[in-house]
């Protein structure tokens, strides 16, 4: 009898330790899966920052003061719907700072927030433009730019920035000719949006049957439509150039950019399609702002099938 007791008292504290282990692992995976929910939305994608080295300012002084004051209006301004803000600090003309963003076409409120708000504090730093009047910086979320000298509705020509993805295209002489065609398209939608409207266009075509060419191009919304279409035309013209052949490739231009990939690295959701019932894309990891849908990766995937098996004695 005392033997059945204590077979069974050992019964009782295995049952305890087990349900204290299965509690253990599913407070670890709630932690585990808010972190990932947390941790979705990806940082702004930094492409590139020019500054010219010919105007400087003085540490502390007074333009510098007027620098951050335009920083901090962009920065809280950056919620707009419009995806866009200029304004202007200072009252004479030594110490005048003019300044501006816009954001990338499709992006929500809070995402422009992001990467506005990330943009002034990263322009200033020691390794960018920690002194400089003049200064760009292009993510591909937004462009965010300042000047000594007022640039506002101005279509600059330079400086002209190409990058490109590194992988070659199948079939490079369709590919070219799908490219010109998508590209012709959306400029002129950019470039003929109404007054008060976002220069921004996009498009998906067809390259196979497994493979689609996603274009964007857009402008700062303050220069004309003329100049728009200018800014596009010399972006694109030097893509042969650059960028020949290859699956992606983006060139950045103070007043306008555009880019193209073989796979959605904007929400291609929050873009009107053309068609009745359009097909959602989801990103690949790590391109541009991930979905609000949770991604549940390999590691943990794996842990759930070893709790399911070890601790609850099944799989899935």
């Amino acid at each position: 009898m005392s033997c059945i007791l204590k077979n069974k008292h050992k019964t009782d504290q295995t049952t305890m330790g087990m349900l204290s282990f299965n509690v253990s692992m599913f407070l670890l995976i709630l932690s585990l899966l808010s972190f990932l929910r947390l941790n979705s939305e990806a940082a702004p994608e930094y492409r590139y920052h020019y500054c010219s080295n010919q105007t400087t300012f003085t540490r502390n002084s007074t333009y510098q003061s007027n620098l951050n004051r335009l920083l901090s209006s962009l920065s809280s301004n950056s919620t707009r719907e419009s995806g866009f803000y200029n304004t202007t600090v200072g009252q004479t003309p030594e110490t005048r700072v003019y300044g501006l963003f816009f954001c990338r076409g499709d992006l929500t409120p809070n995402d422009c927030r992001d990467c506005v708000s990330t943009a002034t504090k990263v322009i200033v730093q020691e390794q960018y433009c920690p002194v400089e009047k003049v200064a760009v910086i292009w993510y591909g979320e937004c462009v965010l730019r300042y000047s000594n000298q007022s640039f506002f509705s101005i279509m600059d020509e330079a400086p002209l920035i190409s990058m490109y993805n590194i992988q070659n295209i199948t079939n490079s002489s369709r590919f070219t000719q799908l490219l010109g065609t998508s590209m012709n398209d959306i400029v002129t939608k950019a470039s003929n949006a109404p007054s008060g409207a976002i220069k921004f266009a996009t498009t998906e075509a067809k390259f196979s049957e497994l493979q689609k060419l996603y274009s964007l191009v857009q402008c700062d919304s303050l220069i004309s439509s003329s100049d728009c279409n200018r800014c596009l035309g010399t972006v694109i013209g030097n893509l042969p150039a650059c960028c020949a052949g290859k699956q992606g490739a983006n060139v950045l231009n103070p007043s306008c950019f555009v880019r193209y990939e073989i796979y959605p690295f904007y929400n291609v959701q929050a873009v009107p399609s053309p068609s009745p019932t359009p097909v959602p894309l989801a990103p690949p990891p790590s391109k541009g702002k991930s979905s609000n849908s949770l991604l549940i990766s390999p590691s943990l995937l794996q842990l759930l099938s070893l709790y399911c098996y070890f601790v609850l004695g099944t799989t899935f």
